[in-house]
């Protein structure tokens, strides 16, 4: 597959992820469409990760590297910003109250992630 093409399938799914996270955020008050919004945004950027690693190791599919100290520092962010999304979707499935203030550092650091790709992995 073309690493352009890669690249930018990449890119729309995990920030259809993010979009799931704003809207699970912007509907943190009402329960059912916050979990809606929540599980979506986890399960899209959940799944996305697993077709790039899937794509990467096993196809032995690869994204051209534009700026290799960049995609250094995305890789980086995108380990912490995936721990922080399970611990973030495990506190609030068990109702812990320390996922309330989980998103200030989550979302940040997910678009952080995001935009390290968009620049490091640019074609």
């Amino acid at each position: 597959m073309p690493s352009a093409l890669q690249f930018t399938l990449y890119l729309v799914v995990m920030t259809g992820g993010l979009a799931c996270f704003f809207q699970a955020y912007r509907t943190r008050l009402v329960t059912p469409l916050h979990k809606r919004w929540g599980i979506a945004g986890t399960a899209i950027s959940l799944g996305g990760i697993g077709v790039v690693l899937l794509a990467t190791y096993a196809w032995g599919w690869r994204v051209e590297q534009r700026l290799p100290e960049v995609v250094l520092w995305h890789r980086r962010l995108a380990l912490l910003s995936s721990a922080l999304l399970v611990l973030t979707a495990l506190t609030g499935m068990l109702r812990i109250r320390i996922h309330t203030r989980l998103y200030v550092v989550f979302l940040p650091l997910y678009v952080a992630s995001l935009l390290t790709a968009a620049i490091g992995y640019r074609p």
